[in-house]
């Protein structure tokens, strides 16, 4: 692939100047100067393609060199300086400067005898390829590097600013995601695309973003503007869906096909994973768990619907309910500890929080029965408290009670990490 850094000022046919690809030809470039030192000897060159040796016969010390072609590369040898013979097989040549050649791989050993300058040029062993996970959210954007094995490399956080243009906040993350690979010594052409998650309704066929009111964007074609400054293949999910798929991958859903994952923080998202792949439905927008009506006529929804689960346990609703009974703002480990302590009126409040929860739950279980339910978000951290009696709850009121099959209910086990770990599962 050839990226166009300056043409002169030529023109093309439409007699217009062509494109040139400036940010691209940037994010592949290794702007540092090489250092040669002791270690690298006698590479001359190493890259992830290919690594080229010096090769010296003073027909003194050194008058022979043998080696070896394996199934994993040829040999193409090129004589600088010199005269002698190479032997492979029952083949022997001579050679002299200005030679080349190439020997196929899988062709065994050689060994090159006289008095020369060389270059030997083999595929080099391509090192662990990574994939870059991105979890946008309405607060922080985490973005991570992630290996074949679902482990998370590297990462870091950003401040999301909903103030800016959705062109200007992807420009930081993609930046903040190339800065990253060079950080840890990562080549762009180990990374083998880049998976993206978005909150709101996400069109993952044609890569965009239609609508998402956390962070105030319509119609942002997501995947195009990425590419603008990722040179690799880029795939696009709702967050709550990656989260769901990061904990499949590597957390508390790994031993499962048919996951549903409710991630509960400002608002409630949703993730469903069948048979070990996101569920999408055939049209654009579904799975979103936190806006199915648990109270007719309820409390007024972010959705502008009533009655949704996410106006109902969000964590923003649970301290709003909090903070009308003890005039403080308090925070869900706050509000669970002092009702666990004897605080009836917060104790109030985390019953009908656990009882609203609990009827969101139900409905999943009834509609899905996945083999386990997590819980992920701010909430994560309340452990039994939350658990056990949303599992009473689960198996009081879901069809078929102990005599059907029920899920596990477990805590997200990954925290802030499924998201992006999930991001770059989509990959």
């Amino acid at each position: 692939m050839t990226y166009r850094v300056y043409d002169y000022g030529r023109v093309g046919k439409d007699g217009k100047k062509r494109d040139l690809h400036i940010e691209k030809a940037l994010a592949v470039t290794n702007r540092v100067p090489i250092i040669r030192d002791k270690s690298s000897y006698p590479h001359v060159a190493d890259c992830d393609y290919f690594t080229v040796d010096k090769l010296n016969l003073d027909g003194k010390v050194m008058k022979r060199m043998e080696g070896s072609v394996s199934e994993e590369s040829f040999a193409s040898i090129l004589i600088l300086e010199g005269k002698g013979e190479i032997i492979c097989g029952e083949e022997t040549l001579s050679f002299q400067k200005g030679d080349s050649f190439f020997i196929s791989a899988g062709s065994g050993s050689y060994q090159i005898e006289g008095v020369c300058d060389a270059l030997v040029t083999t595929i080099r062993e391509k090192a662990a390829p990574v994939r870059i996970g991105i979890d946008i959210g309405s607060r922080e954007t985490g973005i991570g590097l992630v290996d074949i094995h679902d482990k998370l490399l590297a990462s870091r956080v950003l401040p999301v600013d909903v103030s800016h243009s959705p062109e200007k906040m992807i420009e930081e993350i993609a930046k903040a995601a190339l800065l990253l690979l060079e950080r840890q010594g990562i080549a762009i052409d180990q990374c083998v695309g880049a998976g993206i998650g978005v909150p709101g309704t996400i069109d993952r066929k044609a890569g965009g973003v239609r609508y998402s009111n956390n962070i105030r964007w319509e119609q942002v074609r997501l995947k195009e503007e990425f590419g603008k400054y990722l040179p690799v293949p880029i795939n696009i999910a709702n967050n709550a869906d990656c989260a769901a798929l990061g904990e499949a991958a590597a957390g508390a859903g790994k031993e499962c096909q048919d996951i549903v994952m409710l991630t509960i923080g400002a608002g409630v998202g949703g993730g469903v994973i069948l048979d070990g792949e996101i569920y999408q439905g055939k049209g654009v927008g579904g799975s979103e768990l936190g806006h199915m009506v648990i109270v007719e006529d309820g409390k007024e929804c972010t959705c502008g619907r009533k009655g949704c689960l996410e106006a109902y346990v969000s964590v923003n609703a649970l301290a709003k309910e909090a903070e009308a009974v003890s005039g403080k703002m308090l925070s869900p480990e706050e509000i669970f500890c002092r009702a666990s302590e004897g605080d009836m009126a917060l104790k109030e409040v985390a019953e009908d929080y656990v009882r609203k929860l609990g009827t969101g739950m139900v409905n999943i279980v009834n509609i899905f029965r996945p083999q386990i339910v997590i819980i992920g978000g701010s909430m994560a951290g309340q452990g039994e408290r939350l658990l056990s009696p949303l599992r009473e709850r689960v198996l009081k009121d879901c069809f078929g009670g102990s005599n059907a099959e029920l899920p596990e209910i477990q805590m997200a086990a990954l925290g802030k990490e499924a998201g992006i770990i999930g991001a770059a599962s989509l990959m």
